[in-house]
Order: structure tokens, then sequence, then C-alpha cells
């Protein structure tokens, strides 16, 4: 029985000391870390676009309104 005990501790202590699981455990964090960055760079890119394709799509609204206006020509956008 006591040689069983000295077994499943010894068992245990080198479960305990191995670094094995850890680099998993490593890479599980540095992916998230990664996927959080790239959903943060999306968001802010995208923020700072809004601006800008607004006043795209108000040009191209109002040069349509031109084109409608002046059969077709689009000289004054």
């Amino acid at each position: 029985m006591s040689m069983n005990l000295a077994r499943i501790r010894a068992h245990l202590g080198g479960f305990v000391t191995s670094e094995d699981g850890l680099v998993t455990v490593e890479w599980v964090a540095l992916a998230g870390a990664l996927a959080i960055g790239a959903i943060t760079v999306g968001w802010i890119v995208l923020n700072g676009l809004k601006t800008p394709a607004n006043n795209i799509g108000n040009n191209l609204s109002s040069c349509w309104s031109t084109a409608n206006s002046n059969s077709g020509s689009t000289s004054g956008c």
C-alpha cells in the first residue's frame, strides 16, 4: 500500500512541476490577445472612416441630383 502511495505522490509531483500544459495556456492567451487586438483595431478604423464615407455619399448624391437637373451632365460636380 505504501508503494502505491509513493507512486501516486511521484506522479502528482511530476504533474505539478511539468511545464507541458503551460505552453498550451500561453498560446491560448496569446491567440485571445491577438483576436481582441484585431477587433479593437478594426473598430477604430471603421469609426474613423464613418465621416469620410458619409461625405462621399453626400457628394455622390449631390452629383446625381446635378446630373438629373442638367440632362445627365456632371460638369458641376
